[in-house]
């Protein structure tokens, strides 16, 4: 799975790296860098993802970024965007860990090409898993290298063994290649669609709609609620506990505290069965209530 890429590529960039990351971003990956002893750098991001700005000024070598589907904003990073990403990895030396998360699951638009397919000087390492479009609890994942760092694994740590077992990799490279494999995305991609629609017209019908204000891009199996309350994001955390709910806010997820993260929650939906939306909002009533 990812955790145990990011394990491979903080050895491969090595102990000098320093790493930007997305702030707010998925925790675990400051965490795993900075358990080997890499610095992080959280950089701050705008409504177009990470500012090359801001990644200069920071300091960083290396830059850990989702511009797919980044998580938990939802933000979709634009192709310019993308190019100035690239142009200061070309420009500084230093290199760019594509993680594209959730980006199987776009469900309006064309996608937008990945940095690594438009990278021209091999500066981007592109990762993924099978984790949101196959099941978590096959941990398979897989990076795509660069030519000079692939040698550089290679010579340095070719010694570590897969930890995926070969018969589940002999079973998942069959279900690509006889083309399963996208068959099983779009039908994945209808059911989807359809269970973020319920979910949003749900929300929209609900008591507290006019209190609510929803930000997604078409994409992946999150999406961001801002609640207008009074209530802090703990005070409401422990209220829906008490009702036997966990909530999740997207200020869990700023290394960097900003106050302008308050009181918006990161809404994971994908197992939310449509049968389940009434329970569900009639609970989020009495947990929103003033």
């Amino acid at each position: 799975g990812a955790e145990y890429l990011y394990l491979l590529l903080a050895q491969l960039l090595g102990r000098e790296a320093v790493v930007a990351v997305e702030d707010p971003g998925y925790p675990k990956i400051r965490q795993v860098y900075g358990s080997l002893g890499l610095p992080c750098r959280p950089v701050p991001l705008d409504g177009q993802g990470m500012d090359p700005a801001a990644l200069a000024a920071s300091g960083a070598s290396v830059a850990h970024l989702s511009p797919n589907h980044h998580y938990p904003t939802g933000l979709v990073t634009p192709i310019a965007r993308r190019q100035a990403l690239l142009r200061w990895a070309e420009d500084t030396g230093g290199y760019l860990i594509e993680d594209d998360y959730d980006s199987e699951l776009r469900f309006t638009g064309r996608p937008i090409p990945t940095l690594q397919s438009i990278d021209r000087g091999g500066r981007v390492l592109y990762m993924n898993t099978f984790s949101q479009t196959i099941s978590p609890s096959m941990r398979l994942g897989f990076v795509v290298l660069p030519p000079a760092l692939l040698a550089e694994y290679r010579r340095r740590l070719d010694f570590y063994a897969c930890t995926v077992p070969a018969l589940e990799q002999h079973v998942l490279a069959l279900f690509l290649s006889e083309g399963h494999y996208e068959r099983h995305l779009a039908r994945m991609r209808k059911e989807y669609r359809l269970r973020r629609g319920a979910v949003l017209a749900a929300f929209r019908a609900s008591p507290f709609a006019h209190r609510i204000a929803i930000s997604e891009q078409g994409a992946g199996l999150h999406f961001l609620l801002r609640l207008e309350t009074g209530r802090s994001d703990e005070a409401l955390r422990q209220r829906a506990e008490g009702l036997g709910v966990r909530l999740g806010f997207l200020s869990e997820y700023a290394a960097v505290p900003d106050g302008a993260h308050a009181h918006t929650l990161v809404v994971n939906y994908g197992g939310l069965e449509p049968a389940a939306l009434p329970e569900a909002m009639a609970l989020l009533a009495e947990v929103f209530a003033e």
